[in-house]
């Protein structure tokens, strides 16, 4: 079972504000400050309650296509260890493809790129339904991880509010360094789950 601060730091590092800051400043550079702020607002609202709805209903879609918790852990650890690789191995000038047409994407799609894969990423849906899984039947557990979700949200949005001026403290390169450690925890925390998986399965020694 994992521990309450285990369960914050693997949201964090999935879903915190390191991985939102410089795809929000991309996204928001054409609008006024005003209509930035409002796309933040709506943004993690939005983003908010898909979450939820992941954390309510993703064990039920699970069971009844008969995954198991085992199978849902190998595949969330194979994807964290693939997706941190892509991240330490970019190339610090490639910008994503996504955000290249900011100027000209419509306020709609930009509402829904900040929601996924900004806000929402892969890595934390991942996360999302393997923390479904794992509280199953223990209300207090699922309420307890459905409140760090909320924290974390709320990080993401004061973080979006303050971005411009973090960028300018903070830097890009100071964010590329952070997003890349990070980037390192999330490809230890996967291999271990991997790991883990497989001993549970049976297929390495305890």
């Amino acid at each position: 079972m994992l521990k309450l601060s285990s369960i914050f730091i693997l949201l964090f590092i999935t879903l915190g504000p390191t991985k939102t800051i410089t795809p929000f400043v991309q996204l928001t550079a054409p609008l006024e400050p005003d209509e930035s702020r409002r796309a933040a607002l709506r943004a993690t609202l939005a983003a908010t309650a898909i979450g939820i709805m992941l954390f309510l209903l993703g064990r039920v879609v699970l069971e009844t296509w008969g995954v198991t918790f085992s199978a849902v852990a190998l595949t969330g650890g194979v994807i964290l260890f693939l997706l941190s690789l892509q991240v330490m191995l970019r190339p610090p000038e490639q910008v994503p493809p996504e955000i290249g047409d900011a100027e000209t994407m419509p306020r709609s799609m930009l509402i829904s790129r900040l929601v996924i894969p900004t806000i929402i990423t892969p890595p934390g849906i991942v996360s999302i339904l393997a923390l479904s899984v794992l509280s199953e039947g223990n209300a207090r557990l699922l309420l307890q991880i459905l409140i760090l979700f909320l924290a974390i949200m709320l990080l993401n949005l004061l973080t979006m509010l303050r971005a411009r001026a973090l960028m300018g403290f903070l830097t890009t390169a100071g964010l590329r360094m952070i997003g890349w450690l990070f980037a390192v925890f999330q490809a230890s925390f996967g291999a271990q789950i991997i790991i883990n998986s497989l001993r549970r399965l049976g297929a390495l020694p305890v």
